[in-house]
């Protein structure tokens, strides 16, 4: 048995009203129960989250990043509502609590202060609403693009003191609206993209087979975010990372998501450093579900990034070469 303590930031969530929702939809129940915590899966994907357990109709999580914990608990709830917005007969509404500090991780569950109020913020929530610890405040202060409104001092159960809590503003409709540019040679994948994002309430205004066509009309079609491969026509190098640079460049308004079979360090170093949000980079391999290519994008189109392990340890591996020579 592994036991250590760890500083994290503990995320639940709840269903409100579950049992009268699932027993009014009989046989239909256990297929929204399967798209729900898919839909909260895939939001954990895509903030570096780590499920913990399901707790009835909820989740459990844990961040070592308190700021990706309200990245993901905004996406969460934008799912739903989404949900809601193609489903209006299936009313799912959740309702989510954070907290931070020191807790015992035991063999992948975890213990602690932080636990307990992140679980007792969660049953205080009302419908739609992000409930979030003082403490995880304190950590993503001016770090966030989130705008927390404090609640103020409440008294939950199991805990001896009151917790300052404030609440995490989100806006379901600021997605409704939500507009890409697809670039990729591969027909039949760009198309197949295009596909699953409208499937999902997202207009994709352009699609591009090499990066000039992308650029040429890239003004007129005004995207939100840009998905990019690395490499493209004429010489199926590093044009589509060229490209990603001179959008992030001239059009800092257009976020921009990589999305490739190939790590190229350099390139990929020039995009990604200094960049504060609305960039992100994922290995086609490692995107299993629509679900987190949305949210990816999602993420990119309000202010933050995303930013796919491998990339990170490629880049960390090239750095470290460079270094020794």
């Amino acid at each position: 048995m592994s036991t250590r303590v760890r500083t994290v930031t503990v995320l639940f969530t709840d269903i409100l009203d579950s049992t009268e929702l699932f027993d009014g939809l009989g046989a239909g129940a256990e297929e929204l129960r399967a798209r729900h915590f898919s839909a909260m899966r895939a939001a954990l994907a895509v903030h570096r989250g780590i499920e913990v357990k399901t707790l009835g109709d909820g989740v459990m999580a844990a961040f070592d990043g308190a700021g990706d914990s309200l990245g993901c608990a905004v996406t969460m709830q934008r799912a739903v509502a989404r949900h809601h917005r193609r489903h209006p007969e299936q009313v799912v509404r959740i309702r989510i609590g954070l907290s931070s500090g020191d807790a015992t991780e035991d063999d992948g569950d975890y213990f602690g202060a932080p636990v307990v109020e992140a679980s007792r913020l969660c049953a205080r929530a009302d419908a739609g609403q992000i409930l979030v610890s003082g403490v995880t405040r304190t950590l993503v202060r001016g770090g966030t693009m989130h705008r927390l409104e404090p609640v103020g001092e409440i008294h939950l159960k199991g805990l001896p003191s009151p917790t300052s809590a404030f609440e995490l503003d989100w806006d379901p409709d600021e997605d409704s609206e939500l507009r890409v540019a697809l670039a990729d040679d591969s027909v039949l994948l760009r198309q197949g993209i295009a596909q699953l994002l409208e499937s999902e309430g997202i207009a994709v205004v352009l699609q591009a087979g090499d990066a000039g066509s992308l650029l040429d009309r890239l003004a007129a079609t005004d995207p939100h975010v840009v998905v990019v491969d690395v490499r493209m026509p004429p010489t199926h190098t590093t044009e589509g990372l060229q490209a990603a640079e001179f959008i992030r460049s001239e059009y800092p308004d257009i976020g921009v998501l990589v999305l490739s079979q190939s790590i190229e360090p350099g390139a990929a170093r020039r995009l990604l450093e200094g960049a504060t949000g609305g960039v992100g980079y994922l290995l086609k391999e490692r995107v299993t579900d629509v679900g987190e290519l949305t949210a990816a994008i999602r993420t990119i189109a309000g202010g933050g990034s995303v930013i796919d392990p491998g990339v990170v340890a490629r880049l960390e591996a090239a750095q470290s070469g460079a270094t020794r020579r």
